[in-house]
């Protein structure tokens, strides 16, 4: 039973959500225990066409279906969870329900064939049946694609929408997109959420919603680094601002497009739950793969796939753009040239689901003792584009003191 399955079925007390989900809402698609939930659910609409709310649900159950005390308090459980947990709206309802249809259909099918094998039948006319139940082009008319000028508008609209911090990557590529997933990645300490921080405070000028999942550093010092990146203010400019108890910058109004989320043991499932309810236009998971995941793999590599393939599910289910952002194996260490193959524990698992792979890396030491802070040479290299097909590999300077990165090695290029 999934905190999904709860929230659908208190969707489809809705009679609007239920009316547009009627042709493939299955009670066996659910967890064994919400079966008798959503088979009232039915045939409580079927009843009374003015719609129906959980206590009628409930009230229904008890006095039609219900012969156990103990089953009337599991009942009791169930409900209180269900009352717990928000509705999703038409659109993703009906997706999600449909997902649970076909799943039920296809664990149908394979228990009739097995059946079917065990007393050697010849006929499957009974599993062809039960798989053409459901039919991709009778129940999801969002798979077609439209051809009209105003469609191809909307298009064009919403293409590169999130720019990238660094000019050259922009020139290059234009942005990423909706439903698009971006992985940042390199060796410990090489910057990666300064960089990231970087993007971020690029969405941020142009008004763009952002959460920003932590998961390792301190989402304080994340906070700063995104400030530092949208004001160009150093330490010291932000304690005299303290001390003042009074902001000059425009910080205060970017900051209201930003969530900064400190997390500890928290699921994928959870993550995707959340930004289907809030609707952030950027997602940021940082160390993703110390995330969780409710199924349980015995090989990392696999989980580490499911983790990058519920990635890109929070981007498309949730309409936004994800970035992910992960450690580099020790084959990236020393290294300018850090391509998808060098992410760590990747089996090209982690790779296959993005659109675009960003690798951070610095030939030699990482910091050597004579190196300028305010223009620390790093090496961007592009490995994946599923954007426009540009790869490459190119310098980049950031001043670490402000988090001003530039594609140049100049003063017109970094805040001092």
């Amino acid at each position: 039973m999934s905190s999904m399955e709860l929230r659908l079925l208190r969707s489809l007390t809705h009679k609007e959500i239920y009316a547009d989900c009627i042709d493939i809402v299955s009670p066996t698609a659910f967890s064994e225990d919400l079966q008798d939930i959503a088979s009232a659910i039915q045939e409580c609409h079927d009843q009374f066409t003015t719609g129906v709310d959980l206590d009628v649900v409930q009230e229904y159950l008890r006095t039609q279906k219900v012969s156990t005390t103990a089953k009337d308090e599991l009942l009791e459980i169930l409900f209180n969870k269900i009352r717990e947990v928000d509705s999703v709206d038409k659109g993703v309802a009906r997706k999600f329900i449909y997902n649970l249809a076909v799943r039920d259909q296809r664990l149908t099918a394979l228990d009739t064939l097995a059946r079917i094998i065990e007393k050697n039948e010849e006929s499957h006319e009974e599993v062809v049946s039960i798989l053409s139940k459901h039919s991709v082009e009778d129940t999801d008319e969002g798979e077609i694609v439209p051809s009209s000028l105003a469609e191809l508008e909307a298009f064009y609209s919403i293409q590169n929408k999130y720019p990238f911090n660094v000019p050259m990557l922009q020139r290059k590529i234009g942005g990423l997109s909706k439903g698009n997933l971006a992985i940042v990645f390199g060796r410990p300490e090489i910057g990666k959420s300064s960089f990231v921080a970087s993007m971020v405070a690029e969405y941020l000028k142009s008004g763009i919603s952002v959460e920003y999942y932590a998961n390792e550093e301190p989402g304080m010092k994340i906070m700063l680094n995104i400030r530092r990146a949208c004001t160009g203010e150093d330490d010291r400019a932000i304690a005299k601002a303290i001390r003042a108890n009074k902001d000059n910058t425009n910080w205060p109004k970017y900051a209201e497009s930003l969530t900064v989320r400190q997390i500890g043991a928290m699921s994928m499932e959870a993550i995707l739950s959340r930004t289907i309810k809030r609707k952030p236009e950027v997602v940021i998971l940082d160390q993703v793969d110390k995330l969780h995941l409710m199924q349980k793999y015995d090989a990392t590599h696999e989980k580490l796939k499911a983790l990058y393939q519920k990635s890109r599910e929070v981007a498309q289910t949730g309409e936004c753009l994800v970035v992910n952002v992960s450690q580099a194996s020790i084959d990236a260490e020393g290294k300018a040239y850090v391509p998808y193959s060098m992410l760590d524990g990747s089996k090209t698992g982690k790779a296959g689901e993005a659109d675009v792979i960003i690798g951070l890396g610095k030939e030699g030491i990482l910091h050597p003792p004579d190196e300028d802070e305010r223009a620390q040479q790093l090496s961007v290299t592009v490995s994946k584009n599923k954007v426009n097909g540009w790869h490459g590999r190119s310098d980049v300077w950031f001043d670490a003191h402000t988090n001003q990165w530039s594609d140049r090695n100049g003063s017109s290029n970094a805040a001092t």
